[in-house]
Order: structure tokens, then C-alpha cells, then sequence
């Protein structure tokens, strides 16, 4: 469970960066990702670690403008690259991100996980 105040403290952070997409005071989408420094590249880079719409509010351009509002915001921040990390099965999701530019690194394409804390979260 995530209480106010740890949700708040999470939203607040200087390295968070969200876009939602709101619909009657309901979030119906949201992209967010995490503002990484970078010392050997001379500007941060963003990952962006999570997209997401609601299924009934699919397949109207909900996506698409919040990807889009996160690369502006790279570009406004003059961020070196952003990353993204996505399952090879998510055919629909590759699509919308190559469509918006971005390609499927040729050489890192492997993705290690450390549970620090024991099993991953179902």
C-alpha cells in the first residue's frame, strides 16, 4: 500500500517526472520516468520506466501524447537520450515507440535484475 505521504514524497522528487492524462478527476494514463545524472555524457538522460493506459481509454492517441510530452520535455531539458526498457512480446508498444522515433539498440540489448530485497513483486 502507498500512503499520501510516501506518494508525495515520491511525486515531489527532482528526478520524477510523470504526465497524466485525466478524465473527470479520473487518471486514465500516465508516463513517468526518472531524470538520471550522467557525469561522462555532459547532460542527465530519462528513463522512462512506466507507461500506462487504461484498457477502456486504449487506442486513442492517449499513448502516443504522453510519450510525446515526455521527449519534449527531454528535448526542453536538453537531456542526452532516453531510455526505455519493453518486452519483445509488447508488439503494440514497439510499435508506437518506433513510430516516435526510437529504435531497439543493436548491441545492449540485455536487461539484468537484482532483488535486493528477495522475489520481484508480483
Amino acid at each position: 500500500n502507498i500512503d499520501e505521504a510516501k506518494a508525495l514524497s515520491f511525486l515531489n522528487h527532482p528526478s520524477t517526472v510523470i504526465f497524466a492524462c485525466v478524465d473527470d478527476d479520473k487518471a486514465v494514463g500516465y508516463c513517468m520516468g526518472y531524470r538520471l545524472p550522467r557525469m561522462d555524457l555532459g547532460s542527465d538522460i530519462l528513463q522512462i520506466y512506466h507507461l500506462f493506459v487504461n484498457p477502456s481509454y486504449r487506442n486513442r492517441g492517449i499513448a502516443r501524447t504522453l510519450m510525446n510530452r515526455m521527449l519534449d520535455y527531454a528535448k526542453s531539458e536538453k537531456l542526452y537520450y532516453v531510455l526505455l526498457i519493453t518486452g519483445t512480446s509488447f508488439t503494440p508498444a514497439r510499435k508506437l515507440y518506433e513510430s516516435l522515433g526510437g529504435y531497439c539498440h543493436p548491441e545492449f540489448k540485455e536487461v539484468y535484475y537484482w532483488y535486493i530485497n528477495g522475489e520481484p513483486h508480483p
